[in-house]
């Protein structure tokens, strides 16, 4: 059996040797749309690695923020046995449940409040102080952000070790507000972190229940996940019960959205050139049907099968599929090189060279399977197209064909 399919194999093979400017021309149209293809590829992986690069460099990747969620006017709560969850979730590091709230003081700087654990939301946050130390539990002890700190020096003259004023605003019964004053002491100032959590000030979530009056409950948990590969994951985990996640993730999320829409409207041009490929393909091997009429009709008046005759034919496209894959796959290779060596300096001596850190030092990255998926693109297509001259090929009648061809 596979001698027999060796045979066809080199039937094909010497078929396609007696036409070689032919098929020289449909394996360049094939690889040609393979070509463009893979540079499409290769040019969408380097600005979309370029983008992720940056964005793991600025921001927090493996920081996860949850939020309750309402859907058709149901609101799923963040409850504590929800946090016992996330505790346990592969790849979770730390946990720390918050809720949020806000004072002011005297001179109306505005407080927004972060009530936490101290030893919850250090391993979340990674805190680093820039002068003090952290709140002691149950201590009416807070500690500022950096920028909240910077504020509160100027404006209020509050430093570290100062006790000051907080008001708390509550409500009566008829709605009417009030300002309650509670005294609070700053123990310390986080360093600069550029985020949010620099105009925050952070106090034990037991002392701001007791300012309350009541336990608030959570509305928010801070999850921080081991590897920044791993935070996808752990999202779906978390959005399965019914609650927002949100970070620094979703900008990935967003760029990824963004350049598979934009790969696919430059894939559509591209599968174009295959098309024309396939079209060549089929004209070839229809043309080749023709010349070979006695040939065809001989075989076939000899024993040869309907399967046999497809297979000679497929079996020639399957060939000029590889060749085009092949070349194709050169081509598009030599393409990434050629972006990589000319298409970067063109860019930023166009923009500037204060972009150049945007783009690293490649702008194009070919995916070692990208080459594997080039070839079976080319092997597919070529079948595709030779799949109607090889079922015209067995219509023929033996006597008719071998009268036709004499």
């Amino acid at each position: 059996m596979i001698q027999k399919e060796v045979d066809f194999l080199r039937l094909s093979a010497r078929q396609l040797l007696t036409k070689r400017l032919r098929v020289a021309l449909t394996v360049l149209g094939i690889a040609i749309g393979v070509a463009a293809i893979i540079g499409i590829v290769a040019l969408g992986e380097g600005i979309r690695y370029q983008a992720i690069e940056t964005i793991r460099t600025q921001s927090d990747l493996t920081l996860i923020e949850v939020y309750p969620r309402t859907d058709q006017e149901v609101t799923q709560l963040i409850t504590a046995a929800r946090v016992d969850q996330f505790r346990v979730l592969p790849q979770v590091t730390a946990v720390a449940p918050v809720f949020t709230d806000s004072y002011a003081t005297k001179r109306q700087t505005f407080l927004p409040i972060l009530a936490v654990k101290a030893e919850e939301i250090d391993p979340v946050l990674r805190l680093r102080y820039a002068s003090g130390v952290v709140f002691s539990p149950g201590a009416n002890e807070v500690v500022v952000g950096a920028d909240l700190g910077t504020l509160l020096q100027r404006n209020e003259g509050i430093r570290v070790g100062d006790t000051f004023v907080a008001m708390v605003r509550e409500y009566d019964v008829q709605g009417m507000p009030t300002d309650r004053e509670v005294p609070l002491t700053v123990v310390g100032v986080l360093a600069d972190r550029d985020d949010r959590f620099d105009r925050v000030m952070l106090i034990d979530r037991e002392t701001a229940a007791m300012i309350r009056g009541a336990d608030q409950g959570y509305d928010t948990v801070f999850v921080r996940v081991a590897d920044p590969d791993h935070v996808f994951p752990v999202v779906d985990r978390i959005t399965m019960q019914g609650l927002d996640a949100r970070g620094a993730f979703e900008q990935i999320r967003a760029v990824n959205q963004f350049l598979d829409a934009i790969l696919i409207v430059f894939m559509l041009f591209a599968l174009f050139a295959l098309v024309v490929g396939g079209l060549m393909i089929t004209t070839t091997m229809i043309t080749s049907v023709y010349e070979r009429t006695r040939e065809i009709g001989i075989t076939m008046a000899i024993g040869a099968s309907e399967n046999d005759v497809i297979r000679l034919v497929l079996y020639e496209c399957l060939l000029i599929g590889i060749l085009g894959g092949i070349v194709g796959s050169i081509l598009g290779g030599l393409f990434t090189v050629v972006m990589n060596a000319v298409g970067r300096p063109f860019i930023i001596a166009r923009l500037g060279p204060e972009f150049s850190s945007i783009f690293g030092s490649e702008i194009a990255r070919l995916p070692p399977d990208m080459i594997v998926a080039g070839i079976v693109i080319a092997i597919v297509f070529s079948l595709a197209a030779g799949i109607y001259p090889a079922v015209k090929a067995t219509r023929m009648n033996p006597v008719e064909a071998i009268r036709s061809g004499a």
